[in-house]
């Protein structure tokens, strides 16, 4: 099965920490991928991955990506029972053992693993096996000093149920990244933190408007930032793709 990207080999990862606040996750052009919550301050983002089934902590945003036909929802395989075209399932299992992540993660053709924090592992272990080489990190603080200060949308009543647990998600998540980074880079593959403060940027490099990539399109590989916006803008989605079949077929009747 060919990789899902082909013309691109970078994105932006929105994850729903207070630092999200800081970029404008569109800015460069590149695909955005909204992670579970996140979707609440990025409401219209090119792809959204969630490992748990649509609830309350999704909000409205939520339930109107659930549905449109323009936002790629990625989801386990298990988790959905029907959709549209707008639904990539991946097959998906729990971790293994430590001492087999090398030869399990960001493999091709392997379900993908479940970590701590479903959602985000999930999507990067996907992205990296669909063709993404580089994945730009936004809003993965990594620590927060309360509850109150771990997200970067306004927080709602029914989100005070994770209020128990949120310091030992984290931990788990950090550890985690710690981890599979590594693997990650012996693979080929790069991760930065754009603004998503020291936590994670004792780990990996800090992204900058300087930072030099070779973006790959169909034409091979170049490092200006336009030519890659000039392949995504050609990028269509399905929904598009069918309209334009449609149209077409309504002209072909003019005739």
């Amino acid at each position: 099965m060919k990789p899902y990207f082909q013309e691109i080999d970078s994105c932006v990862l929105a994850c729903s920490g207070p630092s999200l606040n800081k970029v404008d996750v569109f800015s460069l052009g590149l695909p955005v991928v909204a992670v579970s919550t996140a979707i609440r301050k990025i409401p219209n983002p090119d792809f959204w991955a969630l490992a748990d089934r649509l609830n309350k902590m999704h909000g409205q945003e939520g339930e109107r990506a659930w549905s449109s036909k323009k936002i790629i929802k990625i989801v386990p395989q298990s988790k959905i029972i029907k959709g549209d075209d707008s639904f990539i399932r991946a097959e998906y299992k729990n971790s293994g053992r430590q001492e087999e992540l090398t030869q399990t993660l960001f493999v091709p053709g392997l379900p993908l693993l479940r970590g701590p924090h479903k959602s985000v592992t999930f999507i990067i272990q996907w992205l990296h096996i669909n063709g993404i080489k580089n994945i730009i990190f936004a809003g993965n603080d990594l620590k927060a000093n309360s509850f109150e200060e771990k997200y970067a949308y306004k927080l709602e009543t029914h989100d005070m149920r994770k209020k128990g647990n949120f310091k030992t998600t984290l931990d788990q998540v950090a550890k985690t990244m710690k981890a599979w980074y590594p693997i990650a880079k012996s693979k080929g593959f790069e991760w930065y933190s754009w603004e998503c403060g020291e936590e994670f940027e004792k780990l990996v490099p800090k992204f900058t408007r300087l930072t030099k990539f070779e973006f790959k399109t169909n034409k091979g590989l170049v490092n200006k930032k336009e030519k890659l916006e000039e392949a995504y803008k050609r990028r269509k989605t399905s929904q598009e793709i069918l309209n334009d079949s449609v149209e077409r077929l309504k002209n072909s009747f003019k005739k």
